[in-house]
């Protein structure tokens, strides 16, 4: 299994400062530093995190270890790019992946791209867990967040097939 030497995590952090920094400038505003963590695992390369206001870049150090040129030109600006938007325009204003993302990464010189196309043979897949519920024509498979809502009674769901609402089994 792959992983991130020090050498190269050091580099990442470094890449993504310079990013942020290249996005300080070309806003005529400055953006601070966040966290860079290594923790990501299954086939999601990189990802722009807030939770309770505490900001943080995260990557896979599998994927980033095996693919680290790209993932150095391509990752690290996806995800400096959805932080400064973020910062810029705050994320309920905007779409993840819409104009003032994708002209920001055409301004730090990055490809527009949502995916990363890359062989992860070898990379352990994340399992999520599902909860089976019925309909009147099928068997539906949701995932622990949906049932979670379902459960708390916040939300009801409907077959696109039938119409009929779903119930746990």
């Amino acid at each position: 299994m792959l992983a991130l030497n020090e050498s190269q995590q050091r580099l990442v952090i470094s890449e993504t400062e310079k990013q942020i920094q290249k996005a300080s400038v070309i806003l005529d505003k400055p953006f601070k530093m966040i966290p860079v963590e290594f923790d990501l695992r299954g086939h999601t390369i990189g990802m722009y995190k807030v939770s309770k206001n505490k900001r943080v870049i995260r990557y896979n150090a599998q994927i980033f270890a095996k693919y680290f040129e790209q993932n150095l030109r391509d990752t690290v600006p996806h995800e400096v790019a959805h932080y400064i938007v973020d910062m810029q325009y705050g994320r309920k204003n905007i779409r993840p992946h819409g104009t003032q993302w994708r002209q920001l990464m055409e301004q730090l010189g990055a490809k527009p791209e949502r995916t990363a196309n890359y062989d992860l043979t070898g990379v352990p897949k994340r399992r999520y867990t599902t909860v089976a519920y019925q309909c009147g024509c099928q068997q539906h498979h949701l995932g622990i967040r949906r049932h979670n809502k379902l459960v708390k009674q916040q939300v009801r769901y409907f077959c696109r097939r039938c119409g009929d609402s779903l119930s746990a089994l």
